[in-house]
């Protein structure tokens, strides 16, 4: 079991009996009129980190703290993370920046044939893209299809323990084939507040459903947020 998800369970099992679990709140934000043109996003460069406090969205618990830092720009630019005990983490690659390789958000590491843009080339409100390509699991020859579709909705002005920051809410929604061949369909929200100046998002979250061909019916998959709690 991934050391990150058997924290999360550990962390159910830890409440006291009675304990009423209380979901993770919306991201505090306020809309914003957005600039006269859109700010360059930061280019990437060696040394550049950011670290996130990733929390749990079915229970706000605090999961992990995890540092990622740029270690390569060529030929991939390559992002090593881990967390504030030190335990390694997937990395992800990226080439060009915001167009991604390999992404290691999601239950299992997905490695793309194609890369796919974590923003749309034009940050513009209402700029849109759309992908279908596959992608492949670590150690895995069979490649599964995807399918993103990725929105730039408006600027907000959000509240974070950091800091404010003005950012571009991204909404991404994905459908894609599931190495659990028991699922009919799964499809997963990703949404990002990106700010241009520190060439991240400040906050994310993932979330996702899936229908079973079994007596299950649908099930949940995980629900994280990360939020930005210092950058360099």
């Amino acid at each position: 079991m991934d050391p990150l998800r058997r924290k999360t369970l550990l962390s159910l099992l830890a409440l006291p009996a009675g304990c009423s679990i209380q979901p993770l709140g919306p991201v505090r934000s306020e809309p914003l009129p957005g600039p006269a043109g859109t700010p360059p996003i930061r280019p990437p460069a060696l040394g550049q980190s950011w670290t996130y406090r990733k929390f749990n969205g079915y229970n706000s618990a605090l999961v992990a703290t995890e540092r990622e830092e740029i270690i390569a720009l060529e030929p991939r630019i390559i992002l090593r993370r881990k967390t504030e005990a030190g335990l390694l983490l997937a990395e992800e690659h990226q080439q060009p920046w915001g167009q991604v390789l390999r992404e290691p958000a999601w239950d299992l590491v997905q490695n793309y044939v194609e890369a796919i843009p974590l923003w749309p080339q034009s940050l513009a409100i209402g700029s849109s893209s759309a992908v279908r390509t596959h992608y492949r699991l670590d150690n895995f020859s069979y490649q599964f299809w995807i399918s993103v579709q990725t929105v730039v909705k408006a600027w907000e002005k959000i509240h974070l323990p950091l800091g404010e920051f003005n950012a571009l809410r991204i909404e991404r929604w994905i459908g894609l084939e599931h190495q659990d061949i028991t699922r009919v369909s799964t499809t997963r929200w990703d949404h990002l507040w990106l700010v241009p100046e520190i060439g991240r998002w400040a906050v994310r979250e993932i979330s996702g459903e899936y229908q079973t061909s079994g007596k299950r019916g649908y099930g949940r998959e995980d629900n994280f947020r990360w939020e930005l709690s210092s950058w360099t």
